[in-house]
């Protein structure tokens, strides 16, 4: 079933078994690079091609701003502290907990309380060597997966196992640290995906749930969490 995005108008804060999922375009608007602290500046600044530091800056800044709205602030006092492999927190809040991903033209942020929660979104691009990838950075059960579709199905499995997996990766926050092919996702059709194995020290496969998020043509978004099943509402901003 597709999702019915609401405009952020209509947002209010919700109960905190409730998982939020924010849409947007990274088009940048007046006050972006103003409420970026000088370090965000710096790094979307370092970006050598202008519609990419554009973007960068737009998308740090609509999490400042989707930010604020849970914590009654202004975007520009929105404060953030660092994992050790780079996941952002919240530096003054224990919760909500969030998740960014952009890429190209769409950024998405999930926000929730009291779970991991991870998101990642690709733009997807049909020229590549799918089975090549997978056997480098897929578990062995899930390259030959991939290998058993006709050709023509390979792109949007590829991309439906990628983003899954990088949203579990991300909602740990261990970066490259911890090896793509060392879990194991059933991919398989337009359902939403389970964890069937997982070799991350204390974790177990039942805790995981992931959805997949409808972002147009060309896109594939992905949303992972842990904990007991949560609604999700959808948001565009």
């Amino acid at each position: 079933m597709a999702e019915r995005w609401r405009p952020a108008q209509e947002w209010e804060l919700a109960p905190d078994d409730v998982i939020d999922v924010w849409r947007f375009d990274l088009e940048v608007r007046g006050h972006d690079w103003a409420i970026l602290t000088p370090d965000e500046a710096r790094a979307a600044r370092r970006i050598v091609v202008d519609e990419k530091r554009d973007r960068k800056a737009s998308s740090r800044g609509h999490l400042r701003r989707i930010l604020a709205r849970y914590l009654s602030t202004r975007p520009k006092d929105v404060r953030f502290t660092y994992g050790e492999h780079g996941k952002p927190m919240l530096a003054e809040h224990d919760e909500p907990r969030f998740n960014l991903s952009d890429s190209e033209s769409k950024g998405l942020v999930a926000v929730c309380w009291g779970a991991r929660i991870g998101v990642d979104i690709e733009f997807a691009r049909e020229e590549r060597a799918f089975t090549d990838i997978a056997d480098r950075f897929f578990s062995p059960t899930e390259s030959a997966a991939l290998r058993a579709l006709p050709s023509e199905d390979r792109p949007a499995a590829f991309y439906r196992a990628w983003t899954r997996k990088e949203a579990y990766l991300k909602a740990w926050g261990t970066g490259l640290s911890f090896g793509s092919d060392r879990f194991t996702l059933d991919y398989a059709g337009d359902g939403p995906g389970s964890l069937l194995t997982t070799e991350m020290p204390d974790d177990e496969a039942s805790r995981w749930h992931f959805r997949g998020v409808e972002l147009g043509p060309a896109y594939t978004g992905a949303i992972c969490f842990e904990g007991p099943d949560r609604p999700l509402r959808w948001w565009t901003i």
